[in-house]
């Protein structure tokens, strides 16, 4: 039951980000969010003995987001990257600003992603070929990350190699506040 409910919320989900309806928007730093999350996946990445490096660049400049879309694509990311790496790995998660852009990266050392697959990851229901029997999901976290990313006027794209890992690569305008 439990599966199913969190499959009509996230196809939920997902209809409302595409249908444009999320409109809320707040100044936020994307550095506090990414701790908060880090914090709620504790359990998860102590229990599989992860390390986790999380280096935010000093400074950044906040984003004009919603807070609640932005756990939830971190939660996807850093939830995947804690899923797909073996007991014992690592977890990267980095964040600096570059051009008026503020940019993330979360990196795994876990089994990569097939080149074949690589463009399809975004799709919803996609499962990629190796991923194991055992891991949970439904195909939809990474549509659902795609379209928060893209109703923050952002991109997102995966750079990955078999046996080394996948970095995902989130690119968001930094909130430039409107000088009087």
């Amino acid at each position: 039951i439990k599966d199913i409910t969190t499959l009509v919320n996230d196809l939920l989900d997902l209809g409302r980000l595409e249908a444009g309806f999320d409109t809320r928007r707040e100044i936020v730093q994307l550095e506090n969010i990414i701790g908060y999350t880090l914090d709620v996946l504790g359990g998860q990445i102590s229990s599989r003995g992860m390390i986790v490096r999380f280096a935010p660049s000093p400074n950044l400049p906040p984003l004009k987001a919603n807070p609640l879309r932005l756990r939830q694509m971190l939660d996807n990311l850093i939830g995947n990257a804690i899923k797909y790496t073996p007991p014992g790995g690592e977890l990267k998660v980095r964040v600096h600003a570059e051009g008026g852009q503020i940019i993330l990266q979360v990196s795994d050392n876990g089994p990569g992603i097939p080149p074949v697959d690589q463009p399809r990851i975004f799709e919803k229901f996609f499962r990629g070929e190796n991923v194991p029997d055992n891991v949970p999901g439904s195909g939809l976290g990474l549509s659902i990350v795609k379209s928060i990313v893209e109703s923050h006027q952002g991109r997102i794209w995966v750079e990955s190699t078999l046996e080394q890992g996948s970095t995902f690569f989130v690119v968001l305008p930094a909130y430039l506040s409107p000088t009087s």
